[in-house]
């Protein structure tokens, strides 16, 4: 009995004595976590020339629609469609036949009333004798005289009529009101138009240069503004700015504009003002309606902190980041203020300085204030030197 209790206590000692052993197990084989790994970048300035570029779209610098401005049939149409015409010349005639007889009508009436007024101004100098002779009343005289004068008010109105059959019938000339480009004809031969009609019977469009209209923000405009002043104006009210124009496939324009216009109010539902640039299109390469890109760079080279923007952190709300190494070889995250987006990099406004230390790689793994291991340190930002000279 003896021996069996002492075989009992003997394995529950054993049992006791496994367990403790395997609870210290994990204690014995547990490793340290290691650091993590980096590259960084030591931020250093760049010395470029920043730009800004916006869309716009390509507006006539005059334009004109033709009208007649008087009733009848298109006797004929003088042009070629799509060829330069220059102001004045003759696009259509109307038939003139009953403006012409208009006319005649006028000069008869008019003569008519010349000759009334001549007879009339005889007989105020006849009585003006017969009075100083006593030999007629002077009321036949004032009479006379009021007589000449309705001959001569009706004259007047006689030569009136007939300036405006002349300009009627010069009417029926359709001529250009501007030199330009002209476009379909919208009329043939033989058909009605009427004066002032809503349909336009053709349109020229003045095309040597060229409108660019574009929208920026009035705060970035401003900034531009004054930034131009400064740099070449000596104090100008309105800064000469230079505008590039790169068309729809990635070609650029070979000749400068400039921008000629701001508008004076900002729009209020988006903040932004309307500007218009002024192009050169000798060529007629530019067509009104078409889409291009609007490139204003600043007028001279400065200093900027840029960073790649693979190095930039975006939190869940959107706002940029990145990650800084310490003295202590720590990972601080600090708040970005982005500007300008530069060939693969961003413009940092604010949150880096000169000599700061900005994490590379192994973004995804970074923590905030985890010690880290800096294996190779960078200090030049190659992406943007190709821009810093255009």
């Amino acid at each position: 009995m003896s021996s069996i209790l002492s075989s009992k206590r003997y394995l529950l000692c054993l049992f006791v004595f496994i367990l403790s052993g395997c609870g210290e197990q994990p204690n014995s084989t547990q490793k340290a976590v290691p650091n993590i790994h980096v590259d960084t970048l030591t931020i250093a300035k760049t010395k470029l020339r920043l730009s800004t570029e916006l869309p716009g779209r390509i507006s006539a610098f005059n334009q004109a629609e033709v009208r007649p401005q008087v009733s009848g049939i298109i006797k004929s149409r003088l042009f070629t469609e799509g060829a330069d015409v220059k102001k004045g010349d003759v696009l259509y005639q109307i038939d003139a036949k009953s403006y012409q007889a208009a006319v005649n009508s006028s000069k008869a009436q008019l003569a008519k009333a010349i000759a009334d007024q001549k007879a009339t101004q005889k007989n105020v100098d006849r009585y003006k004798e017969l009075v100083k002779k006593n030999l007629a009343s002077q009321q036949n005289y004032d009479d006379a005289e009021s007589a000449n004068e309705q001959a001569i008010a009706e004259v007047a109105i006689r030569q009136a009529d007939l300036e405006t059959a002349n300009i009627l019938l010069s009417y029926t000339k359709i001529t250009a009101p501007i030199s330009g480009r002209i476009g379909l004809s919208h009329v043939s031969e033989g058909s009605l138009v009427t004066a002032q009609q809503d349909t336009n019977l053709t349109s020229i469009i003045q095309s040597n240069k060229v409108y660019v209209d574009m929208t920026q923000s009035s705060v970035a405009l401003y900034a531009q503004q004054q930034e131009f002043k400064n740099a070449n104006n000596k104090g100008k009210a309105q800064p000469v700015v230079p505008v590039q124009i790169t068309l729809e496939d990635g070609s650029e324009y070979g000749q400068l504009g400039y921008l000629e216009f701001s508008d004076s109010q900002v729009d209020n539902s988006t903040g932004s003002v309307t500007l218009r640039a002024l192009v050169p299109n000798e060529e007629h390469s530019l067509l009104p309606g078409m889409f291009v890109r609007a490139t204003i760079a600043a007028p001279e080279e400065k200093e900027y902190i840029i960073i790649p923007q693979s190095l930039v952190v975006r939190t869940q709300s959107g706002e940029p980041t990145a990650y800084v190494i310490n003295s202590e070889n720590e990972a601080k995250r600090v708040d970005l203020v982005l500007g300008s987006e530069v060939e693969g990099g961003w413009v940092v406004k604010q949150g880096l300085a000169v000599g700061d230390k900005v994490v590379m790689s192994n973004l995804s793994n970074i923590k905030a204030n985890q010690t880290v291991v800096i294996d190779t340190e960078n200090t030049v930002y190659t992406a943007i030197n190709s821009y810093s000279n255009k």
